[in-house]
């Protein structure tokens, strides 16, 4: 099972990193995109990767970092990239929810995320809250049609729009508590889905409230199976499949 974006480079981990990754491989992960969020973690997600190969480096600036700030930041992340083998640019995309950074600025930090991923033939890690819109749209603009809309949390409406762009739509444990994302992706295409854990944030019901990590992403697949009237291991076969095609593994 592939947790398809996980932050292992958070400071939650720093303690028992150990163990998290043992309880990993015990439930069955095989890889790990560990995604960077500002210039320190993606660092580290590189460093990380070359202890650790299963564990796969993603780099980027998240959105709600200062968006002024980051962008004049660019610079470094397009050096990892030069440098560094990594498997997608991102953590990356407009958080409208927040909205702790000026829209303009977030936009134009996406923009520079999305030209770099062109330029490296890499896919996108895509955030978004009450931002879908805005993200197709500059998504549109910059020609680039590689990535997944991770933690999903937009109408299937938006979802169609995504997919017929050529993008993935990933859930997390966001799934075994909302009601909208098992209608979403009940009606998606099964070749178009992913599934992730986001960690150490939104763990799934039975760990709510708790730090999540990547062993938990089995509850998200066993729960997105009963929906989707699979069995786990054929459900899990198909997910692990797409996200071999996305990340090119």
């Amino acid at each position: 099972m592939v947790d398809t974006h996980c932050h292992l480079v958070d400071p939650q981990f720093m303690k028992d990193l150990r163990e998290v990754l043992s309880r990993a491989q015990e439930s069955g992960i095989t890889r790990i995109v560990n995604a960077g969020y500002d210039v320190a973690t993606s660092k580290r997600a590189i460093l990380m990767a070359r202890e650790e190969d299963w564990l796969l480096p993603a780099v980027g600036i998240h959105p709600n970092e200062a968006a002024e700030e980051s962008i004049k930041e660019m610079g470094k992340i397009e050096e990892m990239l030069a440098a560094e083998k990594v498997i997608a640019v991102g953590e990356t995309g407009l958080d409208y929810y927040r909205d702790f950074s000026p829209r303009e600025a977030q936009q134009e930090l996406f923009r520079m995320h999305i030209a770099l991923a062109k330029e490296n033939r890499l896919p996108l890690l895509i955030h978004t809250r009450n931002s879908v819109d805005d993200a197709i749209a500059i998504l549109a603009s910059g020609d680039h049609h590689r990535g997944v809309f991770h933690c999903y949390s937009g109408s299937y409406e938006q979802a169609r729009q995504i997919i017929d762009f050529g993008f993935y739509i990933s859930f997390a444990g966001v799934l075994t508590v909302s009601r909208r994302a098992r209608e979403v992706i009940r009606k998606l295409p099964l070749d178009r889905i992913l599934l992730e854990t986001d960690a150490p944030f939104l763990a799934p019901l039975s760990h709510r409230g708790k730090r999540n990590e990547p062993a938990y992403i089995m509850e998200t697949l066993h729960l997105a199976a009963n929906v989707l009237d699979m069995r786990p291991n054929e459900l899990e076969a198909i997910l692990d499949a797409n996200a071999h095609k996305l990340f090119a593994f």
